[in-house]
């Protein structure tokens, strides 16, 4: 059996265009500019033969979703585990506030290191919990009918997927786009 994810993170919002942090606890729109990521990421994916589209039940990445499916003629779904960190005490602080006040913390945050994954911000989850809650989402897809699936989700919980799959992603613009293949037992990324 093969299955193909689409994953996405969202457009654009004002908190992302200030570098302010925005976490699970700040349910921001899209900016006008993140409409038009959002219509952009259609082009890559027409073509790809996406049955659903699920998302996180934040508006940013209802959005986004909405604005691809409509072009796909697909329907979206909430999953609400798929939505961003919980990144407890830093959200609505600016990324720079974040880096002075928690610079330990900080600094290893983004370390694609897996020796470091029960690290989390005051209140926050850890890399691990996000792994954790996003797999399960990803293995409860596992066995549903649809064979092409797209995700709406966020930056540190796709990133942190990701990673623990085995795949570093590095910096992640707004409307990235990730196709991860799971056949035969095993993940790639394409």
């Amino acid at each position: 059996m093969r299955k193909d994810f689409y994953i996405f993170r969202h457009g654009e919002t004002d908190y992302n265009k200030f570098k302010r942090w925005q976490g699970s606890g700040i349910d921001s729109p899209l900016n006008e500019n993140g409409v038009q990521q959002a219509q952009n990421l259609v082009e890559k994916l027409v073509g790809k033969n996406i049955q659903i589209i699920y998302s996180s039940g934040l508006k940013r990445a209802i959005k986004t979703a909405e604005i691809v499916a409509a072009e796909l003629g697909v329907e979206v779904k909430i999953i609400t585990d798929l939505h961003e960190a919980n990144l407890g005490q830093t959200e609505g602080m600016l990324k720079t506030e974040v880096a002075q006040k928690f610079s330990e913390i900080f600094s290893l945050w983004y370390d694609e290191e897996v020796d470091n994954w029960d690290i989390s911000f005051p209140d926050g989850e850890s890399k691990r919990q996000i792994f954790n809650r996003m797999y399960g989402v990803l293995d409860h897809l596992l066995h549903t009918k649809e064979t092409v699936i797209g995700i709406a989700s966020h930056g540190a919980s796709i990133r942190y997927l990701l990673l623990g799959l085995g795949f570093v992603t590095g910096r992640m613009e707004n409307c990235a786009l990730f196709h991860l293949i799971y056949e035969d037992e095993k993940w790639w990324l394409e």
